[in-house]
């Protein structure tokens, strides 16, 4: 687990942690976000959640959320430079063919990256 300091200096955006992870060559092969270096592993479970908001800010395409209440069933845009909205529970990148569903560990392993409901 990051240690206090290190928490407090990673962004809880997807546009913040492209920032930060940029001098480790992050691209897009096959859909997949890859880097040139390997990232701290400090970023990892950021990554995990972010990685679809990364993906989209690099291929320039749009980057969606949807949940599974009626709230929050349709799929709508998300914001790389804000928390992923309270609700959210699937994530994707235009053009995917599939989503990838937010892990429930993740709200209590990284509650940040997470806009809260209010």
């Amino acid at each position: 687990m990051p240690t206090p300091e290190v928490r407090a200096s990673v962004p809880n955006t997807a546009a913040g942690l492209l920032a930060l992870v940029e001098p480790f060559g992050p691209d897009v092969e096959g859909g997949e976000l890859v880097f040139t270096l390997d990232p701290p592993a400090e970023l990892l479970p950021m990554l995990r959640v972010l990685h679809t908001g990364i993906r989209a800010a690099l291929t320039g395409r749009r980057w969606y959320g949807c949940g599974g209440t009626h709230k929050t069933a349709a799929p709508r845009p998300l914001d790389p430079s804000g928390p992923i909205p309270a609700g959210i529970t699937l994530l994707a990148v235009e053009g995917d063919q599939r989503w990838d569903r937010v892990h429930p560990a993740a709200r209590l392993d990284s509650p940040r990256l997470f806009a809260t409901e209010g």
